[in-house]
């Protein structure tokens, strides 16, 4: 088979203003082209330009695909699907999406059946009991970094990032700004939970927003633990690169967070979104002396290379 030829449709893409805005979606798309795929990128920037991007990429997009040979056009989010849809003219091009939520909370319903029925498959980052049986849908969560997001020596990490030795930092990660989906405010009333009657654990919280990416392990290396206190999520990235440096983590009952982290001792999952429970959980948590996460990350097959060969994978089903 020749090369295949990708039309990578992203809203989410990092920029100078939000540099690891949907940088998941760029390292992907640089994993493939490592595996000797060729890929174009059209990037709505509804973040910065608002709607009117996406309007404006109606006609670009026709044009684009009017001119090119692609192979296949993968959607990354449901939004740069339904773009697809508006330009009329994707019928002779294999069309692949990516969701980055749970359906419901992408569009909806009414949007996943539409693009499931004129599209040739459906990346999915959760496991949804309910669509296993659907022919075109592919299980398939992000990769993760793994050279990148690796374990650093705890007194490196907390010179690099100029944090105190003896406080115990919980982190709370959000990637380019305060989305209520992250639920800092549960994030915080655990934290009070921890601390209230003197912080007998000696604990600081580590809040990280639209943070320099190339701190970013070191934060990781500094932290006890990170706190996931999402609302829902699809396959957390944040947990998988936590993992990847060997810290441990304490989640409510989101997205795929079971299969990520389950079956990990050392790690613990909430059965609700109880700011109490949480509490107890990550006490527990603290106690843990040995952490190996990293080794079950990449016995899952969640590095970005392995991840990628499976997208190729998928594409090349598609093409058949």
């Amino acid at each position: 088979m020749n090369k295949i030829r990708v039309l990578h449709i992203t809203n989410n893409f990092p920029t100078k203003r939000f540099p690891i805005f949907g940088i998941f979606v760029k390292e992907q798309i640089n994993s493939l082209a490592s595996i000797d795929l060729e890929n174009d990128v059209y990037f709505i920037n509804g973040r910065e330009n608002g709607r009117s991007a996406y309007l404006n990429a109606i006609k670009v997009l026709r044009k684009k695909i009017n001119n090119s040979n692609y192979d296949i056009i993968h959607c990354h989010h449901s939004f740069s699907a339904l773009v697809l849809f508006l330009t009329f003219n994707f019928k002779s091009v294999k069309k692949i999406v990516s969701y980055q939520n749970p359906p419901k909370r992408e569009g909806g319903w009414w949007l996943f059946y539409l693009i499931y029925f004129f599209f040739n498959g459906v990346i999915l980052k959760s496991n949804i009991k309910s669509l296993k049986k659907l022919k075109k849908v592919y299980y398939l969560p992000n990769g993760v970094n793994t050279n990148f997001f690796k374990p650093i020596n705890v007194k490196q990490s907390l010179f690099k990032t100029g944090l105190k030795s003896n406080k115990k930092y919980i982190l709370f990660m959000d990637s380019y700004k305060r989305r209520f989906q992250k639920r800092l405010d549960r994030f915080r009333n655990t934290i009070e939970i921890l601390t209230k009657n003197g912080n007998p654990y000696n604990i600081e919280p580590l809040i990280l927003t639209n943070t320099n990416r190339s701190l970013i392990p070191f934060y990781m290396n500094s932290s006890k633990l990170h706190l996931l206190t999402s609302d829902f999520e699809g396959s957390p990235n944040s947990v998988k690169e936590c993992l990847s440096c060997n810290i441990p983590v304490v989640s409510c009952p989101v997205g795929n967070i079971n299969d990520l982290i389950g079956d990990i001792k050392g790690c613990y999952i909430s059965k609700s979104f109880d700011s109490e429970e949480l509490a107890n959980l990550v006490i527990k948590c603290l106690s843990v002396k040995s952490f190996r996460g990293r080794k079950k990350l990449l016995s899952k097959k969640l590095d970005m290379n392995s991840v990628a060969l499976k997208l190729k994978e998928i594409y090349k089903s598609i093409l058949k």
